[in-house]
């Protein structure tokens, strides 16, 4: 007998099943290395990363993009293998291999067969202890990062995130690209990165993560082995980066005088992520923009259709980030839109968030979460982010606990202390002839130029 299906509307969700983040070990090597095994059965893969204390908030002052520069060329040359030597390893061995820096720290990855695991952590202990940093690979990364940073002139969104990092941080690390600055590339010499590496690239302060299908007492054995004897003091924690205080709000204009849209951004600093307080306004965030339903971006993008999408995001650093509101709109409705956002952020402290959209934004978050731990890769960027911010095993047990349980009284609370209106910096990348009238009402205006490209004419 066929059973006729009702498809005239939705079958009702079952009951979430419980969550528990994977099961993993943590412990400490002699040599204070932390360790995080995330055994994973079933694909005969492994995945490891080195996380090592050496990211661009430890840049001196005047050496913006160092820690980048650093990281970029552990994999060009070891006092083993040279670096095409290196990349021919990594090729027989089907492998993947990369290294890079972000403001917390450095990274070497490599991901490969599970058969193949003594031979990928030999691998990060040679990248991370013995690099040779060759001249000839130092000057051609400075001058892919100086080609890189020349392109990004004609980048609205990165010119945006460039110039509220400088309003914001002014004179401190967070003030720069992780790339560094059209001043500071050429500057770069291989004493500077020797001497960042010896600094700061040690094992107390470090944390190596496996995850795949290995046994957890082979792995312990072979980090031992190739880590074990790796000694040094460890690296002095990293200062607090403090933003200058901000007195009002205030709009910056990057002039693009034949763009045909504004990249606009409303920002002001934000939180550690190791605030007490980040996983409740993680939840605030997603309700006013952090998902596609947000009040942001129902509000700019379908009310009003002054842009295709718009977001905002509390960005996560081991001092205080920023937090940012994003758009790329219509350049005769920028103002229109600031303002629209600025009311939401006003609405958010004014009034309490209605139940049934705490709800939704409580089950988006709750449910979306489990999802991000499909793959091995996603288990170990959570538990970098424990390694990073030195967070208990439970963190992301109680994240959920926490956003499940929060009121509205406890956002509206979170909401009238840390969003800032009235103290927001206001971005505009685009022909300030437009925009300064649109935008002058809601703040003391400046007006900057793109400076032109090195060797360009005046």
């Amino acid at each position: 007998m066929t059973v006729a299906l009702d498809r005239s509307s939705p079958p009702k969700a079952g009951r979430p099943a419980p969550f528990h983040f994977p099961r993993f070990e943590r412990f400490r090597l002699d040599n204070g290395l932390e360790v995080f095994l995330a055994p994973r059965q079933g694909v005969p893969t492994i995945e490891l990363s080195l996380l090592l204390p050496a990211g661009a908030e430890r840049n001196p002052r005047d050496r913006p993009g160092l820690a980048t520069l650093t990281a970029a060329l552990l994999d060009e040359g070891s006092l083993r293998r040279t670096g095409p030597e290196i990349a021919a390893t990594i090729e027989r061995l089907g492998a993947r291999l990369a290294t890079r820096a972000d403001w917390n720290g450095a990274q070497i990855e490599v991901d490969l067969l599970a058969r193949d695991l003594a031979t990928g952590v030999e691998l990060l202990a040679e990248l991370a202890r013995e690099p040779q940093f060759p001249d000839h690979e130092l000057e051609r990364l400075r001058r892919q990062a100086m080609t890189e940073l020349i392109r990004r002139r004609d980048q609205p969104a990165l010119l945006a995130e460039e110039a509220l990092a400088r309003a914001l941080y002014f004179d401190t690390p967070y003030e720069h690209l992780l790339l560094g600055s059209e001043q500071s590339v050429p500057t770069l010499a291989r004493a500077d990165v020797v001497e960042f590496h010896r600094s700061w690239y040690r094992p107390a302060g470090a944390a190596v993560l496996i995850g795949g299908d290995f046994e957890p007492a082979a792995a312990r054995a072979m980090l031992e082995r190739s880590l074990g004897d790796w000694r040094d003091l460890p690296a002095a924690p990293p200062s607090e980066i403090l933003a200058p205080r901000r007195d009002g709000r205030s709009v910056l204009i990057v002039d693009r005088p034949r763009a045909a849209q504004t990249e606009l951004r409303l920002a002001h600093v934000g939180i550690r992520r190791d605030h007490p307080q980040r996983n409740r306004l993680a939840l605030l965030n997603a309700l006013l923009g952090g998902k596609f339903t947000s009040r942001i971006n129902l509000n700019l993008r379908e009310r009003h259709g002054f842009t295709y999408g718009a977001s905002s995001r509390f960005v996560e650093r081991r001092s205080a980030g920023p937090f940012v509101v994003g758009a790329a709109v219509a350049n005769q409705v920028a103002g229109a839109a600031a303002r629209e956002v600025l009311a939401e952020l006003d609405r958010l402290r004014r009034e309490p968030v209605a139940d049934d959209e705490l709800a939704e934004t409580q089950s988006y978050l709750v449910g979306v979460f489990p999802y991000t731990l499909q793959t091995t890769g996603g288990v170990l960027s959570r538990l970098q982010e424990l390694a990073t911010y030195g967070l208990p095993n439970d963190t992301f047990d109680r994240a959920l606990d926490e956003i499940a349980a929060a009121s509205p009284r406890d956002l509206l609370r979170l909401a009238n202390d840390f969003i800032r209106p009235e103290e927001i910096l206001i971005v505009a990348v685009g022909p300030a002839e437009q925009l300064r009238p649109q935008l002058g009402e809601l703040g003391p205006v400046e007006v900057v130029e793109i400076a032109p490209a090195p060797g360009a004419p005046a």
